[in-house]
């Protein structure tokens, strides 16, 4: 990998795709034995806070020297060594080394349009104690988590056929825990699924069979691989890794990137101030109307509506009919409340929250120093960005939700300027 410096990222990635890609007679192999010979090509996508390439060992440093460590973040920045080469402006070869293994873990940093693409051809037992583990402890990179109509959607984009998935069911409001996996099929299987059962799926297994043929997989926390690609022109598959990294990242952006949020503003012209005083915020997506207790930065000190525009990311429930339980129910207001309450902001030490009247919650993420308002809307939950809110604590919130709470949630965003 240091012999790429200069070279594009399509190049360099066509050098993992090498590593995966086989003969006719291998791939018919391997499907016979039910084996690999080599490992899958993985990539990991990141949410980039002001991260910067080629500054890792001082960053490191940075957080050794940090006294909120926490013990176990401590001991691996400790107990491994991190080496990083850039090869051209935005992607860097990076080196992990565990010490007590005598191990050396090799993997491409790509960052663009602030999003870190990680690639490696690793086996996963090692990228989980090392790469994943890096980005989850380092504040300035955060696993992006999509919904399961996002998967359906990368597949689609990069034309690929679903032949396998795990989905899944679970929530507070009921008794029924299902998880199924499926290889081989395709994806009527899954939507027959989904609307008999409910289960979502958080992995698809795809393939491009327009030849030559291309294996890939796509998950829900920012981590997908390509097992196979059938042996052809030099670089073939680089298009295809590429592309659903970009994918990834787009998705991210429409779910949950905050482009306007409440901040105070000046207001000059008289008719501009009536004019936004006018504006009816019930019909505007469900921006919640100021109250007696909000923030300063929703409500301008002159008494004008100071508002320069809104993002809302409405969490979507989505409740087939189950032949299971066919009389099956959305969980009522009062249970979602409660549920959200009982399961989330009171058990997780991160969030300090306030509740001005029943389904309406003020909430502060300690862990980001983030404020949001959350609204219950009949079945759904709504998440209104703040002045400062980021879409970290937003997508932190829709992926607790996922676990702790119900997986049958959709992310629909609402997002527009309010011109004065």
């Amino acid at each position: 990998m240091e012999n790429l410096t200069g070279e594009d990222i399509d190049t360099i990635v066509g050098e993992l795709v090498d590593f995966v890609t086989r003969t006719d007679e291998e791939i018919s192999e391997e499907k016979k034995k039910k084996t690999t010979k080599t490992p899958e090509l993985k990539f990991f996508i990141a949410r980039g806070n002001e991260y910067e390439l080629g500054n890792l060992a001082a960053i490191v440093e940075t957080q050794l020297r940090d006294k909120s460590l926490k013990d176990y973040e401590y001991t691996f920045f400790e107990e491994h060594l991190f080496e990083e080469q850039k090869l051209n402006e935005d992607t860097s070869y990076v080196r992990i080394s565990t010490p007590e293994y005598d191990r050396h873990d090799h993997f491409i940093f790509y960052l663009k349009d602030n999003y870190l693409r990680v690639f490696t051809v690793e086996r996963r037992h090692w990228t989980k104690r090392t790469v994943e583990k890096l980005i989850r402890y380092l504040p300035s990179l955060d696993r992006v988590f999509l919904s399961s109509e996002d998967l359906v959607d990368i597949v689609n984009k990069v034309e690929g056929n679903i032949d396998g998935f795990t989905a899944k069911y679970d929530t507070v409001f009921d008794d029924r825990d299902m998880s199924i996996q499926l290889h081989g099929g395709e994806q009527r299987y899954l939507t027959d699924l989904e609307d008999d059962y409910g289960v979502q799926p958080t992995r698809l297994e795809f393939s491009k069979t327009n030849s030559p043929r291309i294996e890939g997989t796509a998950n829900r926390d920012g981590y997908g691989s390509i097992p196979r690609v059938q042996q052809s022109e030099p670089g073939f598959g680089n298009d295809t890794t590429i592309e659903l990294t970009n994918q990834y990242v787009e998705k991210d952006q429409e779910n949950f990137e905050v482009e306007y949020a409440p901040r105070k503003l000046s207001y000059r012209d008289e008719q501009a101030i009536q004019e936004l005083s006018d504006f009816d915020v019930e019909d505007s997506k469900d921006v919640p109307a100021p109250s007696d207790n909000d923030t300063p930065d929703s409500v301008a000190v002159d008494g004008g509506f100071a508002i320069e525009g809104y993002t809302t990311v409405e969490l979507v429930e989505h409740i087939p009919n189950k032949k299971t339980d066919p009389d099956q129910e959305s969980p009522s207001f009062e249970q979602l409340v409660k549920g959200l309450r009982e399961n989330i902001l009171d058990r997780k030490h991160r969030y300090d929250f306030s509740e001005w009247e029943e389904g309406n919650f003020f909430v502060f993420d300690g862990e980001r120093n983030e404020p949001f308002e959350i609204t219950i809307n009949e079945t759904n939950i709504l998440l209104h960005a703040k002045a400062t809110t980021t879409a970290a604590s937003l997508s932190d919130f829709y992926s607790i939700i996922h676990r702790e709470l119900s997986t049958n949630y959709r992310v629909k965003k609402h997002s527009e300027k309010i011109t004065v």
